[in-house]
């Protein structure tokens, strides 16, 4: 999944879970923790989202401060849990 199909998804569910369709012009680098659009409630929603809709692990040591901090790092995030799972898979290294 591209990293924008990967943005749009976290948008389209902050707007519509967290902020219930109010439109606070969210773009890729508001600020979520900061302006408290991400609460700790929120926070384990969240997780359980990416966990069930990109199929990753989020451990809980990942669950900090620079991966939460907006948009675009929540989407890295995503990338490098998805890239890490693919190098762990074993058919993945078989078709290498």
């Amino acid at each position: 999944m591209e990293p924008s199909e990967i943005l749009q998804r976290l948008k389209g569910y902050i707007s519509k879970e967290i902020l219930d369709g109010k439109d606070i012009g969210l773009e890729a680098s508001t600020p979520l923790l900061e302006w408290g659009i991400i609460n700790s409630l929120e926070m384990a929603r969240f997780v359980a989202f990416l966990q069930n809709r990109f199929s990753v692990e989020v451990p809980a040591e990942k669950i900090v401060v620079e991966h939460f901090r907006d948009l675009k790092s929540v989407a890295a995030l995503v990338v490098e849990l998805s890239s890490e799972k693919n190098n762990n898979n074993p058919l993945v290294k078989k078709l290498s």
